[in-house]
């Protein structure tokens, strides 16, 4: 009976170690729950972590794109100041080579009137001098230039 005796408390000992063990490494509900939660908000933190990182990155790349921008907008206005004086210019070129050919024009008009004038004067030279102007034909007056 020794053995039965000592097969009993063997099984006996065994059980409470098992349930001792096994109580100890059941933790209560409110715990487990406790450390889900720590796990889920380290998580959370790196992910936010994570995230800020990108924000700044995201920022410096929008703050150069903003800084590349305007850059480009000064010196599109340049440019618009250069093409807006090569325009006006250009306009004076123009204005400048209409003008010049009017006032050449006009001196030889001139000459020509000059010379007609002269020719006038000859015929009626030729004709026997008549200073009076005809019933139709109005006189001849020196138009003011």
């Amino acid at each position: 009976m020794n053995t039965f005796i000592h097969k009993k408390f063997a099984l006996a000992a065994g059980i409470v170690l098992v349930l001792i063990s096994g109580c100890s490494q059941q933790e209560p509900m409110s715990v487990k729950m406790s450390r889900i939660v720590a796990a889920e908000n380290m998580k959370l933190k790196e992910d936010l972590m994570h995230q800020d990182l990108e924000i700044e990155s995201l920022k410096e790349q929008y703050e150069q794109q903003v800084k590349d921008l305007e850059e480009e907008i000064a010196e599109l206005k340049e440019q618009i100041k250069v093409w807006e004086e090569k325009s006006r210019q250009n306009v004076r070129d123009q204005v400048e080579s209409v003008l010049d050919t009017v006032v050449e024009q006009n001196a030889e008009l001139r000459i020509e009137n000059k010379q007609l004038r002269e020719d006038i004067e000859k015929l009626k030279a030729e004709l026997g001098g008549e200073d009076e102007p005809q019933e139709n034909q109005e006189p001849v007056t020196e138009v003011p230039l």
